[in-house]
């Protein structure tokens, strides 16, 4: 299982972190954060909105950016401070 690191926003309402099967080649973030909201309606109503972001190995992504399991994948809201 892969971490999946949550900040902001997202990390309010879904914790720190979270756990998903990644295969070896990876998947599109689009397709992990749809794996990821698939889980119920808090999580959903966390990662589907528009202004909810990625990062993967710190460098924010686009939706089909490739993220494999030894990478740092990461979901935030836009104005996460810091």
């Amino acid at each position: 299982m892969t971490c999946i690191l949550f900040f902001g926003r997202v990390g309010e309402r879904l914790g720190p972190e979270g756990r998903v099967d990644l295969p070896a080649e990876g998947l599109p973030v689009r397709e992990i954060r749809r794996l990821l909201a698939e889980r119920d309606e808090v999580a959903a109503d966390a990662l589907l909105r528009p202004d909810v972001r990625a990062s993967v190995d710190l460098v924010v992504v686009g939706e089909d950016a490739l993220a494999r399991p030894d990478q740092e994948i990461a979901f935030f809201s836009l104005f996460s401070g810091g």
